[in-house]
């Protein structure tokens, strides 16, 4: 697959073969709903590809890696702008003659409304939109469910917003007003001119679905309808999200292999860029494979001037790709690079779109010593190119790996962590608020319920049960007690523990310059956790040079809040302008070693494997700068 960009759209060209006569273009769905399949759209890509067909994925204007802001203009009518484009492209670069849509969600909808009007070959829905009033219900109930679990502290939109906000997604007034009386089968032309071959999958809406089917086959089309019974699997959170390959499978066989053109009309395709750059929104951004091309990020840099040497690694928080939750890291991204300063965001090497993404996402993976050396690669790529003095901005898991990554890499010189949630190292068993079996929830968050009226009466009613809460409570002051006791035993006799190698890792990296910010939402899980290794509210870390907390009372745990995201993405713009430029490491200093050999020492009688392979990296990675400094 390569990187392409097209009428300022970001997207992946699957080659499949050379003379196909027919390619397939994919349309994602909006808002988290495209985060979530972005692992099975790959995977639906690599399939049609391997069967023969070109197939382009791509974001929609406004969306993803694409330029511009999802708020600004008219959504609906360029998001449909950028399908046409997108079919105009395949032609023009692979040569097809013939294109198939092949859309779910909104993006099933969007192609049906460009199929009524170009032409298209054939049409695949899976689980589209049909009635606009029922999908913004949908949104809607959506996010009133994150606000009663993740968006607790978070302000809930206006009632009398006019735009319809979905978990740090925004339909725009105008995109609400056309959903809230669209319905497919009424308006749109595609009854009334079907393309050639239609397959729907849905499970969502099936009466509707057949309806459509029906009409269109009225109309001559060849029109079939089908369940989609992996729907609900697939349409799940990016960690739990399950890849309908029975879907997959059935659709590439429904559209069978491509037939071939003649060699002889192939002289006129012009193929993709080899390099495409796209400039967005006063940045300039390059598609980068890097780490022996294993590794897939944007290079984000300033369009006019010379940038600085500060530069800014943004890394997957949990197991969404790249641009971030509420697609964080790109407006940021492109706000810094007016600022001068340049930024990669890329995928580690188990997410996104980096070579070695899996389908099987464990918790334990977004915590593993790989996604620590992917960050390492990431900044030593980042000084490659002369910007050698680099932040991370990591949410969530992203904040653990940069964490761990700083004290192995030269180049890190400073960290703002956004809800961290575990701080052990890869290789000890995963703590308590990290675990999978254990709840989410705050402690704080438990307290705070105790004295709401409404959970009491649901209590006396039982229809909730206490034993379990208070279960886990005593749980966690036991947690918070023991490590009481290891942080005592730490500071008197210099008892060695989980907690002692982190805090020595943490304030060895304060003594060697780097500033590192935890910043953590009122009631976030991960606050308790923080709180077993740093005491509460870090007071165990106060007199610790460079090392800070922050609390921010309304940000949610990724981030999905507006305002909540906009206030942090201020704060990190004024934390990278406040550190001055620090002068480029070239050998391994004192300070260094000292930040860097606690860390291994305490772990030296321990043989295991994977402690076995980062030590000897370490040293190998110590000799290479003592090479470099001579």
């Amino acid at each position: 697959m390569k990187p392409v960009i097209f009428d300022e759209c970001f997207g992946w060209l699957h080659e499949g073969e050379p003379a196909a006569a027919r390619g397939v273009v994919l349309c994602q769905p909006f808002g988290r709903e495209a985060m979530w399949v972005h692992k099975g759209w790959r995977v639906f890509a690599e399939a049609l590809a391997g069967a023969g067909s070109p197939t382009l994925r791509f974001d929609y204007a406004g969306t993803g890696d694409s330029a511009g802001e999802s708020e600004d203009g008219v959504q609906i009518e360029q998001w449909l702008r950028s399908i046409r484009s997108a079919i105009a492209y395949l032609k023009q670069t692979t040569g097809v003659t013939q294109v198939a849509l092949c859309g779910v969600r909104l993006g099933a909808t969007l192609a049906a409304l460009v199929a009524a009007e170009e032409e298209v070959d054939e049409l695949v829905l899976l689980a589209p939109v049909l009635s606009g009033r029922q999908y913004l219900r949908e949104l809607r109930l959506l996010q009133q469910n994150w606000l009663e679990t993740g968006g607790i502290h978070v302000e809930p939109t206006p009632a009398d917003a006019d735009y319809a906000e979905a978990v740090g997604h925004r339909l725009i007034a105008s995109s609400v007003a056309t959903l809230s009386k669209f319905d497919l089968l009424r308006d749109t032309l595609l009854t009334e001119h079907p393309p050639p071959r239609l397959l729907v999958l849905d499970s969502y809406d099936p009466v509707r679905s057949k309806k459509l089917v029906d009409a269109c086959r009225a109309a001559g089309s060849d029109a079939v309808f089908e369940a989609f019974d992996e729907c609900a699997a697939f349409m799940q959170e990016s960690g739990v999200t399950e890849t309908p390959r029975r879907a997959i499978a059935r659709i590439v066989d429904w559209l069978g292999a491509p037939a071939l053109v003649d060699s002889k009309d192939m002289a006129a395709i012009i193929g993709p860029a080899e390099t495409p750059v796209l400039i967005a929104d006063g940045a300039r951004e390059t598609p980068v494979i890097f780490d022996n091309g294993r590794l897939f990020g944007i290079l984000c840099e300033p369009e006019e001037g010379a940038p600085s040497r500060r530069s800014v690694v943004f890394v997957n928080p949990g197991a969404t790709h790249r641009i971030g939750d509420a697609r964080i890291s790109v407006t940021l991204a492109r706000r810094l690079a007016r600022q001068g300063v340049a930024s990669l965001r890329f995928d580690v090497g188990t997410l996104g779109d980096s070579v070695g993404a899996v389908d099987k996402r464990p918790l334990s993976m977004l915590f593993s010593r790989a996604g620590c050396d992917d960050v390492v690669s990431a900044a030593a790529y980042l000084a490659s190119r002369g910007f050698d003095d680099v932040s991370c901005f990591a949410v969530c898991s992203g904040a653990y790996v940069c964490l761990h990554a700083a004290p192995v890499s030269p180049h890190i010189r400073s960290l703002v962590l956004v809800n961290a949630p575990k701080f052990g190292f890869p290789e000890d068993p995963m703590s308590f608020a990290a675990n999978d079996n254990r709840p989410k929830t705050a402690t704080s968050t438990f307290m705070r319920s105790f004295k709401t009226a409404r959970k009491w009466k649901r209590v006396l009613r039982g229809q909730r049960h206490l034993t379990p809460i208070v279960k886990e409570l005593a749980w966690r002051m036991s947690a918070r007690l023991t490590a009481s006791v290891a942080y005592l035993a730490e500071r008197t006799i210099g008892v060695d523990s989980a907690g002692s190698r982190v805090r020595a890792m943490v304030r060895g990296l304060g003594e060697r310059g780097v500033k590192v910010r935890f910043v953590y939402g009122a009631g976030d899980p991960g606050m308790d956790e923080f709180a077993v290794f740093f005491g509460a509210g870090g007071r165990r870390m106060r007199k610790w040079r460079n090392v800070e907390t922050a609390r921010r009372d309304g940000l949610d745990h990724a981030c999905f809040s507006y305002s909540a995201r906009e206030e942090m993405m201020a704060s990190f713009i004024q934390f990278v302008q406040a550190e001055a430029p620090q002068a480029a490491c070239g050998g391994l200093s004192w300070a260094r070693l000292r930040a860097l050999l606690p860390r291994f020492a305490a772990r030296a009688n321990r043989p295991d494997e994977m402690h076995t392979k980062m030590h000897t990296k370490m040293h190998g990675d110590m000799r290479a700068e003592a090479l470099e400094s001579r």
